[in-house]
């Protein structure tokens, strides 16, 4: 599988009714840094 990229400061919701395929998943380990750069980016 090939690997991509999380661009976190282009990130919007997306209702997942309008997905048309499922392009992979997340590892735990990269799910665990996404949200702590989100939170540096998001907290006061």
């Amino acid at each position: 599988m090939d690997m991509g990229e999380i661009v976190l400061d282009q990130i919007r919701t997306v209702d997942k009714n309008r997905l048309i395929k499922n392009l992979g998943s997340v590892s735990p380990a990269a799910q665990e840094k996404v949200l702590s750069v989100l939170q540096e980016m998001f907290s006061p």
